[in-house]
């Protein structure tokens, strides 16, 4: 039977932290892809993902993060690669844009998914208003959960493992201020555009969003 419920930190009273969590008791490959992880979003699930590795040799936990001073810790890093003592934890970045994706998936023969807005921080896990979807099929070859696992697959397929001077300070540092240099790029000139006392007459006929391409 199918198992899904929605998660939010607060109307539902169910934390996105607990559905993260869940993907941790069964055996198989976990991915985790976020835009951020911070070490309070690590420990939030670090008891579940220790005893996940501890639980079976063949239990592996792929995850996908950006790397800017803003987005990853540095201690996060070092404490994955310290668990990390048989290549069953890949840590990776995508390195062609901004990482925007918050998709966490247990692939094996309990599968289960969590997506929505919360990146692994506990502010995203236990403190703001997200919207999260937990679903899990009781076939591994569900249509649904096949297309999001066959997304990851190819998101992971396309990112580099960090390495050390990925993390050092002057690298995180032009990274996130690239980030939101990019940013500026695309949002700032239509904010100022639509934010200039001119040409109002006409604002209620048919007036384009703020944000719409031209």
């Amino acid at each position: 039977m199918v198992e899904q419920a929605v998660f939010d930190n607060r109307f539902t009273g169910r934390l996105v932290g607990e559905a993260v969590r869940r993907l941790f008791d069964a055996d198989g490959t976990v991915y985790l892809a976020t835009g951020y992880f911070t070490w309070s979003g690590y420990l939030t699930i670090r008891d579940q993902l220790q005893t996940f590795l501890a639980r079976s040799a063949d239990n592996r936990v792929v995850i996908v993060v950006s790397t800017g001073a803003d987005q990853f810790s540095r201690l996060v890093a070092t404490t994955l690669w310290e668990l990390d003592f048989d290549d069953r934890i890949q840590l990776l970045t995508y390195r062609d844009g901004f990482v925007h994706p918050k998709l966490y998936i247990r692939d094996g023969p309990d599968p289960a998914l969590v997506m929505g807005s919360a990146n692994l921080t506990w502010d995203g896990l236990g403190k703001n208003l997200e919207l999260a979807w937990y679903y899990a099929p009781d076939d591994p070859d569900d249509p649904v959960f096949q297309s999001h696992l066959e997304w990851m697959v190819d998101f992971v397929d396309g990112c580099d493992r960090v390495t050390p001077a990925d993390l050092t300070r002057s690298v995180r540092l032009h990274k996130t201020i690239d980030t939101w240099t990019a940013k500026g790029r695309i949002n700032l000139p239509m904010m100022i555009k639509g934010a200039l006392p001119f040409d109002r007459r006409d604002r209620s006929v048919d007036v384009p969003l703020l944000f719409e391409e031209e």
